[in-house]
């Protein structure tokens, strides 16, 4: 029996946390809470998707359950998670750095008249 109408993100996250704890296939999970085919795969990539650390650790904690190292690798990934955040910020604030020195050439340039930057015709 399916249900009728809209579910709210609320109630989708609740069913989604309950198939996560549940330990059933998402096709089984699916025919008995009436709901229809893919709908678990939908969500977990939309909710994963928005960076919920809560369904994102889960999925990946299911994704893995045969694997005897899951802890390890999960480990791994968070570490891993975790530089590339650091890798990004370091190189959002090079990138301003070098934005800002060349807009300080530029003004040096125009207000005194001279050229900072090499040129490129070597004699």
């Amino acid at each position: 029996m399916r249900k009728s109408g809209r579910m709210t993100d609320e109630k989708r996250l609740a069913l989604l946390k309950e198939y996560l704890s549940s330990g059933m296939s998402k096709s089984r999970f699916e025919r008995e809470k009436g709901l229809y085919d893919g709908s678990i795969l939908n969500w977990i990539r939309i909710f994963a998707a928005e960076n919920n650390p809560v369904i994102s650790s889960q999925v990946a904690v299911t994704d893995m359950r045969k694997d005897p190292d899951k802890e390890e690798l999960l480990q791994e990934i968070a570490r891993l998670k975790q530089e590339l955040r650091s890798k990004s910020i370091d190189l959002k604030r090079t990138e301003m750095a070098r934005d800002a020195y060349e807009r300080m050439i530029v003004l040096a340039e125009e207000r005194y008249g001279i050229p900072i930057r090499k040129k490129s015709d070597a004699k």
